[in-house]
């Protein structure tokens, strides 16, 4: 698979509404398949973060709109939180449908300013790339 293109096609509806991603990506030296943080991409100056890892693993369950998918959040959460709560996300991906509405209890995942008990998945867009649908659900506090 050519990662390249295929997260060109799938961010494209995401960088038309809210500009071009950043070139440099967030990581770990240990990566999600190993039980590291979800990899970042990012548009700094909109506070605008975008799982880049997600939707091409096999074990991920399809959503219930029948969509694999990645995760973004604009304007209200820094890089560590999007990372500690999208990585979990990530995770229930692996063994629970997820999809548009679906409310998440995350409570005690973030502390300080920040931490938040809830938050909800909502469907941004859908893209179909080859055989497959794929999309990207916008993360919101609840």
């Amino acid at each position: 698979m050519d990662y390249e293109k295929f997260y060109k096609e799938l961010f494209a509806p995401l960088e038309e509404k809210y500009g071009v991603l950043d070139e440099d990506t967030i990581t770990s030296f240990v990566g999600f398949s190993a039980g590291g943080p979800v990899s970042l991409s990012k548009i700094e100056d909109k506070n605008l973060y975008v799982t880049c890892e997600l939707a091409v693993y096999p074990d991920q369950r399809v959503s219930s709109e029948g969509l694999k998918f990645e995760l973004f959040s604009i304007g209200s959460h820094s890089d560590d939180w999007c990372r500690t709560v999208f990585t979990a996300i990530g995770e229930l991906s692996f063994e629970a449908e997820l999809g548009d509405r679906h409310k998440i209890n995350i409570t005690g995942l973030v502390e300080g300013p920040e931490a938040t008990d809830k938050i909800q998945l909502h469907l941004f867009s859908k893209t179909k790339i080859g055989n497959e649908t794929y999309g990207l659900y916008e993360v919101v506090d609840v």
